[in-house]
């Protein structure tokens, strides 16, 4: 005889499933911010499978860290946890891009605390592009909490949040190239109408520094002999740096970004043997470079650099925006000359 109750109950659940999975499409589509969505993932994942807390979990591009930027049920402070590659469950699954679904929390030597009654474990990766970009992950106080069916289903979540994500930075790409835009219109007017060559790279500099979040940019041209690199326009620069000596083209950093016409980026200048003052880097709190050369029919005229207060790792998209700006400056310094 059929069980008339463990059926309504079968398709009580699967409703409440395909409802959540409507709900969670329709954020996706109707904003441009990825909150309101992670946020329904997290409390629809949490309810229906009887959990008590749940996180999405994104890899830091710079610093290589996990870093929590949704949570649910999850105590005070527990946002600020940051893992390693391969440290504690979600780690494992975000290195290994592989699902872990954890009876007994306290028989795995992978866990790691965070609330001390957790007692079982749901994490799924989140790919985009065919690449592990972060973990979802549920827990509850019961062990043996979790069954296929919950899986299937927070593997169907990560889905739908790897779209957020995808649109999200869609949207900041776009954002960031119409800002550019129009930095680029304004540099050039102020160029055209700038009464001397002075006030059009101090404007570059600055535009450059707002635009790459940086903490300090600095221009530097060659001298008339092609030898030495001189501060021409600066924003940011403190005492110490704009008393550091002239760089010689031959022997440090910045002079190979003018032997070679191409970009070069530094994690920590602080650090760096190549970097020539690193006391300066250290006095002035400067730590990412990205410098890119000034470049006017196939020649160098100087570099154009950014540094930033904290690690970074500049995109390809940076480092065009930069490139774009140098550029300008290059045909402002050659329209002085002429």
């Amino acid at each position: 005889m059929t069980d008339v109750p463990a059926q309504v109950r079968v398709l009580r659940a699967r409703h409440a499933r395909l409802t959540l999975l409507y709900q969670v499409s329709n954020v996706i589509h109707s904003t441009l911010e990825p909150e309101p969505a992670l946020r329904l993932i997290l409390r629809g994942a949490v309810r229906l499978m009887r959990a008590s807390s749940g996180s999405v979990v994104l890899v830091n591009p710079t610093t290589g860290f996990l870093e929590i930027h949704a949570s649910h049920g999850l105590p005070p402070g527990a946002e600020g946890l940051k893992l390693r590659l391969g440290e504690g469950i979600t780690g494992w699954v975000a290195q290994t891009g592989q699902p872990a679904r954890v009876g007994d929390v306290t028989r795995d030597p992978r866990y790691i605390m965070v609330r001390p009654r957790v007692r079982s474990e749901l994490a799924v990766p989140l790919e985009l592009n065919g690449e592990v970009r972060g973990v979802i992950n549920v827990d509850s106080d019961r062990e043996q909490a979790f069954s296929a069916a919950d899986q299937a289903l927070l593997e169907e979540l990560a889905v739908q949040a790897a779209r957020v994500i995808h649109h999200t930075w869609l949207y900041q790409q776009l954002r960031l190239k119409a800002s550019l835009f129009e930095a680029l219109l304004s540099v050039s007017r102020t160029i055209n109408a700038a009464l001397n060559l002075d006030e059009a790279l101090q404007v570059i500099t600055r535009e450059a520094c707002a635009l790459m979040n940086g903490k300090m940019c600095s221009l530097l041209m060659l001298d008339a002999g092609r030898e030495w690199l001189e501060l021409r326009a600066s924003h940011g620069a403190g005492a110490a740096y704009l008393a550091k000596p002239r760089l010689s083209v031959a022997e440090s950093l910045l002079g190979i970004v003018v032997r070679r016409l191409k970009p070069l980026q530094v994690e920590n200048v602080q650090t760096s043997s190549r970097y020539q003052h690193a006391e300066v880097a250290r006095t002035e709190g400067l730590i990412s470079l990205l410098s890119v050369p000034l470049v006017f029919q196939e020649q160098a005229l100087g570099t154009l650099s950014v540094y930033t207060g904290q690690p970074h790792s500049f995109s390809n998209e940076e480092i065009a925006i930069l490139s774009a700006l140098a550029a300008l400056s290059a045909v402002a310094l050659e329209k002085a000359r002429l």
